[in-house]
């Protein structure tokens, strides 16, 4: 199975270390949100989005790419990681790609380092290597996982 993991990481690179334990594990190929072209993404069997959480919602290049890219039926992943986790973190995202056709198989969160107002750190170490485990743990799942009915 040919699969791209798409991310966005700055700051701490938590969603970077994430997403390459994910590519790592699931033989994929990773590219930065700003560096791929949303008509690329039909050429992979998969596609995998994430970022650290930002206002709530992932990354503003990543829900461009979302965007930007064409409709098609493809399975999709979610991934981000923040300093505290909400379900609804991810409804921004997963409406764009679901509104493109494609099909949420599975989502990640792990936690992610941040630092508030300069000197209040959060998470400090995450993510560690419990993480990252269970992070190549999710991607080796979406190799076997099978493709849900595509949702409305």
């Amino acid at each position: 199975m040919k699969i791209l993991i798409v991310y966005m990481s700055y700051h701490h690179m938590n969603t970077e270390k994430v997403a390459r334990a994910m590519a790592e594990a699931a033989d994929a190929t990773l590219a930065k949100a700003d560096e791929v072209n949303p008509g690329d993404l039909a050429g992979y069997d998969m596609v995998g989005f994430g970022s650290g959480i930002y206002g709530g919602k992932h990354h503003t290049s990543i829900l461009a790419l979302a965007d930007e890219m064409p409709p098609m039926e493809k399975p999709v992943f979610l991934f981000s990681t923040s300093s505290g986790y909400k379900e609804e973190f991810h409804t921004p995202l997963r409406r764009k790609v679901i509104t493109k056709g494609c099909t949420i198989v599975a989502e990640f969160h792990c936690p992610g380092e941040t630092t508030l107002l300069k000197f209040i750190r959060m998470n400090k170490g995450h993510p560690d290597e419990k993480d990252l485990e269970d992070a190549r743990t999710f991607a080796k799942g979406l190799l076997t996982a099978p493709v849900a009915v595509k949702q409305e």
